[in-house]
C-alpha cells in the first residue's frame, strides 16, 4: 500500500466514525433527556408501549454503543450494534415514506435520510479493520510493540 492510501483510508473512517457516532450519541442523549418524547416515539413508530424506566435503560445502552462507536472500542461489537440500531429505525421509518399499496407519500422525504446513513454504519463495520486510528489500533500496535525481554535478547 503507497503511504496516501495508509494515512487517508483512517482518517476517512475517522472522519466516518465521528459523524456517526455522533448522530447515535444524540438520539441516545435525548432518551435520557426527553424521556417522554422517547416514549411517544415508541408508541407512535415501533407501536411498543415503553415506560420512563425503559427509556433510559434505552438511553444508556444506546450512549454505551454510541461512546464506543466514537473511539473505536470493541470495533465489531460497537459497530454492529451501532448498525444493528439503525437498521431498526430504517426499517420502521419505512411505513413514513410509502402507503400501504407502496406510494410514496408527499412530504415524507426526509426520512429518506436514514437510507444513506445506514450506508454509513454498514460501510463503516465492513471496513472496521482498516478503522486503526481507534482504542483497538491503539491497543494492537501496543501489542506489536516489542517487549524487554524480547530486546535483551
Amino acid at each position: 500500500m503507497s503511504p496516501e492510501f495508509d494515512n487517508r483510508v483512517p482518517a476517512a473512517l475517522l472522519i466516518l466514525r465521528f459523524f456517526l457516532g455522533t448522530f447515535l450519541l444524540q438520539w441516545s442523549i435525548e432518551k435520557l433527556i426527553l424521556p417522554g418524547a422517547t416514549a411517544r416515539i415508541a408508541s407512535n413508530f415501533y407501536g411498543v408501549t415503553l415506560p420512563v424506566e425503559g427509556s433510559y435503560a434505552l438511553g444508556i445502552a444506546e450512549l454505551i454503543v454510541s461512546l464506543a462507536l466514537l473511539v473505536g472500542f470493541y470495533r465489531t461489537i460497537s459497530y454492529g450494534l451501532s448498525l444493528l440500531i439503525h437498521t431498526v429505525t430504517v426499517v420502521v421509518s419505512w411505513r413514513q415514506l410509502f402507503d400501504p399499496w407502496g406510494l410514496a407519500k408527499v412530504g415524507n422525504h426526509l426520512w429518506i435520510s436514514t437510507w444513506p446513513t445506514w450506508g454509513g454504519f454498514a460501510a463503516l463495520f465492513l471496513m472496521r479493520e482498516w478503522d486503526t486510528w481507534t482504542v483497538d489500533g491503539w491497543r494492537q500496535s501496543r501489542s506489536a510493540l516489542p517487549t524487554d525481554q524480547a530486546m535483551s535478547l
